[in-house]
């Protein structure tokens, strides 16, 4: 239905930017993931030790994690896609 409100001409540029997105959701994705993951790391090296749930390590290692995670994902996107960034 949508399909005939569209000229030809914002079809494509609506599939341009679809396709330019998808590198971005699949970087986040991975970003999310591996946050996600040294959160149940320190969780479970936590409960298998059977040591109290320790948060403000848990919190200093997501972090940690996180801005790493995000200067990679940056540094791929910047090798990926160098046209979206300027000099």
């Amino acid at each position: 239905m949508f399909r005939t409100f569209f000229t030809a001409r914002q079809r494509r540029q609506l599939a341009a930017a679809t396709r330019d997105r998808s590198v971005q959701i699949v970087l986040w994705a991975v970003w999310t993931l591996a946050v996600v993951l040294v959160a149940v790391a320190s969780w479970h090296a936590d409960t298998v030790a059977q040591r109290p749930l320790n948060l403000l390590g848990m919190s200093i290692h997501c972090t940690l994690a996180g801005l790493v995670g995000l200067i990679i994902m940056t540094k791929i996107e910047m090798w990926l896609q160098p046209w979206r960034f300027h000099n």
